[in-house]
């Protein structure tokens, strides 16, 4: 089986047409409802992150029920880890999802669920709640793929290629002031539990979605060299569906170039301790962040229901492009 980097470097060079959205069926049944932002749609995947998640706290023990649960009630064999751990006395919990657990290497997608501390009250539409029920989504569409191309496969189909991890993170915010120190609690304890165990070996790429789904007119740039051939397919399928997909503008900066160029960190985030171990990094976050970032304002009257079903149909083509 090929690796993911061989893999994109081929879709690099294949002059097909992107005018085709594989999922669209799947799309056009689920889409609707479970990205719906209607208080009174009982399947929402979105709904169930309005409220405060801040580290330890019982509305955070609630929501890391609620994502169990949903890939618990889910056909395919996804190895459910909840990975507790204490820092600085708070409690903090990160949720791993994995989809073939003896595959020889991963696509790693992930958020974090928590929200800040203070102001009181803080929901963090947008950071990070869309971001976490998009990667819910994201996990329907896999699976379903995943039940119909399983008939007649026996489990090696897994254990020899590639696999997929969903990662939920928990303590990205600070407790107090943002340091290196003081943030991202969960991404660093979860790289050097991977360190340890080899995992880490394994992340072949890594897609982080940070403060998306804002009705904010902000858009995502491409910010490492590594992963702009992902970076780049995206824009792609977004630019070649765009008649098809709930939002028309644009939501990539294809043209914005000088974050590659520096070759350096610019966003401090979850993806800094793998970024550190060399992994290909896809950085979904906008620039300028939203008007309301850590503001009580960011909260779900700030979503665009548009923007945020666009962001799943994209990354769920994306991702069925690197597993298939």
């Amino acid at each position: 089986m090929k690796s993911l980097r061989a893999a994109l470097v081929t879709v690099a060079l294949l002059q097909t047409s992107l005018a085709f959205l594989f999922g669209k069926e799947f799309y056009d049944k689920t889409l609707t409802q479970k990205l719906s932002l209607n208080p009174g749609t009982s399947e929402s995947l979105l709904l169930p992150f309005n409220t405060t998640r801040v580290p330890g706290s019982v509305s955070s023990a609630k929501l890391q029920s609620f994502i169990r649960k949903h890939f618990e009630a889910l056909q395919s064999d996804w190895l459910i880890e909840p990975m507790q751990f204490t820092e600085n006395n708070v409690n903090f919990a990160n949720l791993v999802f994995t989809l073939g657990r003896n595959a020889s290497s991963y696509l790693m997608l992930a958020a974090h669920y928590d929200s800040k501390k203070s102001p009181v009250g803080f929901i963090g539409a947008t950071d990070s709640a869309a971001s976490c029920a998009i990667l819910l989504y994201i996990s329907e569409f896999v699976d379903s793929i995943q039940n119909e191309i399983s008939v007649g496969l026996d489990e090696l189909y897994w254990e020899e290629s590639r696999g997929l991890k969903i990662v939920f993170f928990d303590g990205e915010e600070a407790l107090d002031t943002w340091t290196p120190e003081d943030s991202i609690y969960g991404a660093k304890n979860l790289a050097s539990l991977w360190e340890k165990d080899g995992t880490i070996q394994k992340i072949e790429a890594m897609v982080l979605l940070d403060l998306l789904g804002s009705k904010d007119n902000v858009t995502v740039p491409s910010y490492f060299e590594q992963s702009d051939m992902m970076y780049r397919k995206l824009a792609d399928i977004k630019e070649q569906n765009a008649d098809k997909l709930p939002f028309k503008q644009n939501l990539l900066n294809v043209s914005e170039r000088k974050f590659l160029e520096a070759k350096r960190i610019f966003v401090e985030d979850d993806h800094i301790p793998f970024w550190k171990y060399g992994i290909p990094v896809l950085h979904l976050i906008p620039i300028p962040f939203p008007s309301y970032w850590h503001t009580k304002e960011d909260d779900f009257s700030n979503l665009d229901e548009s923007k945020i079903r666009t962001w799943a149909i994209l990354l769920c083509e994306l991702v069925y492009d690197i597993l298939d």
